[in-house]
């Protein structure tokens, strides 16, 4: 999904920020191609993470210092994330219902609960003390929104890029839950009973759907949202329907739910 301002810049600058700004443009717009819109750059990273994440996280998870370095990686994403919603991109709505229901209004709050669970746990995998750090995202997310019409630009492509890591990081979270609970996305019980009917396939479906439906919101959607304000609610709703595809195929296909 090719942006006009993004290009724009690109057009009048061909140093490296140009040149990045028109590889993701692009790389949109392929995705575009095959998606009829719907998806983006950071889908295809997240779709990559979740089907590699589960050799990933079995490899980090036996070294030794795998707790520090999931830490520190949690806290330089959060911090990342705190850039993003720090700045602002020429053209960017504001921030507010004004009795639209748009999916821009409803970024913010469930921003700053991921926001709060990701540097809670960079900083318990540190062994630091975190009961400051919910306050801290708090009234670090609120001052940026009442001051949005005054905060620093940055252009949208690099804003975007920076909340890749948080993405990421939310993918790890997720990862470890699933791991927790493989059984709910682990269709291999239904595939090999022959008495399985349609109605216990949708029955998971549905129960797949109501435990990853808010992680997708508060950590995928929310984030995003506040580095682009873009997509419909059709749009997000395919971004879903991808994510959970991707983890079920994940999980029951190439064992990302089973210990390491």
């Amino acid at each position: 999904m090719s942006d006009p301002l993004t290009s724009s810049a690109a057009a009048t600058d061909s140093g490296p920020r140009a040149r990045l700004a028109q590889a993701i443009a692009s790389a949109d717009v392929g995705l575009a191609g095959l998606s009829g819109g719907a998806f983006q750059v950071e889908d295809a990273f997240l779709i990559v993470w979740l089907l590699a994440g589960g050799s990933i996280g079995r490899l980090l998870g036996g070294l030794t210092l795998a707790d520090g370095l999931t830490g520190l990686a949690f806290m330089a994403a959060a911090a990342l994330s705190l850039v993003v919603v720090a700045t602002r991109s020429p053209g960017d709505p504001a921030i507010s219902f004004d009795g639209e229901w748009t999916p821009r209004a409803y970024a913010p709050l469930p921003f700053l609960l991921s926001l709060s669970i990701v540097a809670t746990q960079g900083m318990e995998r540190l062994g630091l003390a975190s009961d400051w750090v919910v306050g801290v995202a708090f009234l670090v997310t609120m001052t940026t929104y009442l001051l949005a019409s005054h905060l620093p630009s940055l252009p949208r492509t690099e804003r975007r890029l920076l909340i890749v890591p948080f993405i990421l990081v939310a993918g790890t979270l997720f990862g470890g839950t699933v791991t927790d609970l493989s059984g709910l996305f682990d269709f291999r019980p239904l595939l090999g009973d022959p008495k399985t009917t349609v109605s216990g396939f949708l029955g998971q479906i549905g129960l797949d759907v109501l435990f990853s439906g808010f992680f997708y919101l508060a950590f995928i959607f929310a984030p995003r949202m506040l580095a682009e304000a873009e997509g419909t609610w059709r749009a997000w709703l395919a971004r879903y329907g991808l994510f959970l595809l991707v983890t079920i195929v994940s999980v029951t296909f190439l064992g990302a739910g089973q210990p390491g």
